[in-house]
């Protein structure tokens, strides 16, 4: 009897609201982010041009990096030295 008790009070405290405060704002951290990052429309008109020759090239070079090794830098000076044992 008394299992049968403790388990409807498990049940209905599982359907509880837990936290109404909370579900108020929820969501409202990613909304206010999301509005953060999205350019207003008038943005656009008096805003500098995007340049697509520039990034077309940038792209270019970007992708045929990948496509053969970079050489190997060479040093133009040498460091030689270290401790010497004496005289």
């Amino acid at each position: 009897m008394h299992a049968s008790i403790l388990a409807l009070a498990f049940v209905a405290a599982g359907c509880a609201p837990v936290a109404p405060q909370l579900d108020s704002r929820f969501g409202a951290s990613v909304r206010t982010l999301m509005a953060q990052q999205a350019l207003p429309p008038q943005a656009r008109a008096g805003g500098d041009a995007f340049d697509a020759a520039a990034a077309h090239g940038a792209l270019s070079q970007y992708r045929q990096s990948f496509q053969a090794p970079a050489p190997a830098a060479h040093a133009l000076f040498g460091v030689a030295g270290g401790a010497s044992g004496g005289k």
